[in-house]
């Protein structure tokens, strides 16, 4: 999920409007061996997609009704109804000013000799994402839930380019990670964390106060920190400090990153508890909820950047030549 703040998503929209009568982008036609399989849903292909991910939904809490309604009291039903209101239809401009980003970014990773694992067809639906905290994207399996918003800005400036490859980078590595699970314990293992079978439970007091993702699907990973002077083997996830409370209260203006150890304790230990917290995750990237969302971003920047581009420096850009290693494995090639 590429997050993006209210006043992040005010900038974006009026610097697209000063490029007013700016052509639309069409799609470059470009045709590269690495063709990644996506299509678009209409508004009814879209709800009936979303509705079927009930797992997702399985796994909501009040917490998360609350905060993602922005009211006391609220229900997993008033939230499904929100959501499948939300979706929409693509125009044909907004197709395909998508598709030309695609080609770009299929063409950037061409030219870095990389080769994709096994991935199922990836379907673009259009949405509202107020719920997801103004996401630019997210993802269930492999849909691709574009905001609203994003469309417009593609197609009234170019100069936002590498964003939108950024965004649209970030969104595949889910899908690629659900696609195919050896691909996903390469890219966990580069950042030390180790994938198990089962999913670890969350505590009580986890749960109680627990922020979904529709992009981490599991809890079946973790890895050893330093705490205390001891190592303690933990699993991430996100959490709120408080409940939901007043009109405009954000999930992720109170959230926090959760340390859970694998033990079963009924506690979370916070960023701060540890003593070598980035140097496992690695130093860029501040979006640390959970390795998935972190290797999504490293790989964004692996992809659309490399590992040395003077423009974009990166702290740790062993991390990035490690995505670039494993993606140039003949293993991956179809």
């Amino acid at each position: 999920m590429k997050k993006t703040t209210r006043k992040m998503i005010s900038m974006l929209l009026a610097f697209a409007l000063i490029a007013g009568t700016a052509g639309c982008a069409q799609s470059t036609g470009t045709s590269t061996e690495l063709e990644i399989p996506y299509s678009f849903a209409s508004k009814e292909e879209g709800e009936e997609l979303l509705m079927s991910n009930t797992e997702y939904f399985d796994g909501m809490t009040r917490n998360d009704w609350e905060f993602r309604l922005g009211k006391k009291g609220a229900t997993r039903e008033e939230y499904e109804a929100l959501a499948r209101d939300n979706i929409q239809d693509f125009t044909e401009e907004e197709k395909a000013v998508i598709v030309k980003y695609m080609d770009q970014l299929e063409k950037l990773m061409e030219e870095k000799g990389v080769h994709l694992p096994e991935l199922e067809e990836i379907t673009f639906i259009k949405t509202q994402t107020e719920m997801e905290a103004y996401a630019e994207g997210y993802t269930h399996g492999t849909q691709i839930y574009i905001a609203d918003f994003m469309p417009q800005v593609m197609l009234l400036d170019d100069s936002i380019e590498y964003t939108m490859l950024e965004v649209f980078a970030h969104e595949l590595f889910h899908c690629m990670t659900r696609s195919n699970p050896d691909f996903r314990k390469e890219m966990y293992k580069i950042i030390h964390f180790t994938v198990q079978d089962e999913d670890f439970e969350l505590p009580p007091s986890i749960k109680e106060y627990y922020i979904s993702n529709p992009d981490v699907e599991h809890h079946n990973s973790y890895a050893t920190f330093t705490i205390g002077g001891e190592p303690v083997d933990c699993f991430l996830t996100f959490v709120t400090t408080k409940h939901f409370e007043n009109e405009g209260d954000m999930f992720l203006e109170s959230g926090v990153t959760a340390l859970v150890p694998t033990d079963g304790r009924d506690m979370y230990y916070t960023i701060d508890d540890t003593s070598d917290f980035f140097d496992i995750l690695g130093k860029k990237t501040g979006y640390v909820i959970d390795p998935e969302e972190c290797m999504a971003m490293n790989f964004e920047y692996a992809v659309v950047y490399g590992s040395n581009d003077p423009k974009h420096p990166y702290e740790t850009p062993e991390i990035l030549d490690s995505i670039l290693e494993v993606l140039r494995n003949e293993t991956w090639k179809k």
